[in-house]
């Protein structure tokens, strides 16, 4: 199969995008100051760049995939082509010794035109002419085709080989570019999580003496299946930190926690959702194990709903048909309302009369996850 230019120009054309992906490395320079915030909970601001940076890295992991899917495509259309490379260059010493005897016979021809032209005059009829004149250009076409061939066959040849050598060096730049990009915006989310992650470590410790609950009924108001429901205690479990890691593809991703979940969530009602659980975790940037751990606490594991479908005690006006409709559903609703993961202060919104009892067995079970 030969690769014709409009091949090369589309894929040569692609990384043009990925310029721009690039540039976001500098771009997450410019993120917001983040000012302390008082109230409990991870702040605001540093949820939002958690959120903002998840964004970005989601953004140059597609960028960077497209990028090194563009240099493989290139790669295949230079190993396909190398046939046709290899075949010009076995027919270019059978070529230069063809169009080297055409020359020769140019040569000739023109040093005997004038006896050629004797033949000609010496001709017996007027057909006799046109046929001889007719043989004689044949022969001359012939010899400059041959020549022609050659010169075309060096010139495809040349071509050939610097037009896939230049889109490659520009695709391998991009995919570069690419790369660097994804590790900035990688950097950017790690560190945005080490701080909420501190926040949330102060935060715990700040509450560490209180006991009183919180008012409201919260999200979980009237579930008689809630099991964290001991008053009088004091929030005292961290949640594991560094535990998820979101600088990797949605697929590794995906692939960990679908299989840390269902394990999880074995010989229960939700058996077998780890990926509804994983790729809603990852759509709404949410700790893949906060959801099932509250299913835990408000349901055991689903299997004690106080509704159809809905595990997590979620005081919803909703009603739901099916494990693939409800989980996505909590998910999104806990990113929404609560942010990325479980603090004290989320707990105090969905359980308040035993939030501290809440909170230590959701991040136990979460810790187990």
């Amino acid at each position: 199969m030969r690769i014709g230019s409009s091949h090369i120009a589309f894929i040569s054309s692609r990384p043009a995008r990925l310029l721009t992906c690039a540039a976001l490395a500098v771009a997450f320079t410019a993120a917001p100051a983040l000012s302390p915030e008082a109230a409990y909970a991870v702040s605001s601001e540093t949820q939002a760049e958690l959120n903002e940076t998840q964004q970005k890295v989601d953004e140059a992991t597609k960028a960077y995939e497209e990028a090194q899917g563009n240099v493989e495509s290139l790669q295949k259309l230079i190993d396909e082509n190398q046939a046709d490379i290899a075949e010009i260059e076995s027919q270019l010493p059978g070529q230069r010794d063809r169009a080297a005897e055409a020359m020769r016979l140019q040569y000739k021809y023109q040093k005997n035109s004038k006896s050629l032209l004797g033949v000609v005059l010496g001709t017996t009829s007027f057909d006799d002419v046109i046929s001889t004149l007719t043989y004689m250009d044949q022969i001359q076409e012939s010899n400059n085709q041959e020549i022609e061939r050659l010169t075309d066959m060096e010139a495809e040849l040349a071509a050939k080989k610097a037009e896939l050598e230049q889109a490659k060096t520009q695709a391998e730049s991009e995919q570069k570019a690419a790369s660097d990009a994804l590790k900035e915006a990688q950097r950017l989310r790690t560190e945005a999580q080490e701080k909420a992650e501190r926040e949330a470590a102060e935060e715990l410790a700040r509450l560490a003496a209180v006991t009183a609950a919180a008012e409201g009924e919260g999200v979980d108001g009237g579930n008689t299946a809630n099991t964290a429901n001991r008053i009088g205690q004091t929030a005292s479990v961290a949640v594991t930190g560094g535990a998820v890691n979101w600088n990797v593809s949605r697929e590794e991703f995906v692939a960990e926690w679908t299989s840390r979940i269902d394990a999880y969530l074995a010989g229960s009602p939700l058996a077998g959702y780890g990926s509804v659980f994983a790729n809603a975790a990852w759509d709404n940037t949410v700790d893949p194990r906060w959801s099932p751990a509250i299913a835990c606490i408000e349901s055991t594991k689903g299997a004690h709903c106080f509704r159809s479908y809905n595990a997590w005690g979620w005081m919803t006006s909703q009603n739901f048909s099916s494990w693939d409709e409800s989980i996505p559903l909590h998910v999104a609703f806990l990113g929404r309302v609560y942010g990325t993961t479980l603090t004290p202060g989320t707990a105090q919104k969905y359980c308040p009369p035993t939030w501290q009892d809440w909170y230590n067995t959701v991040a136990g079970q979460m810790n187990v996850i």
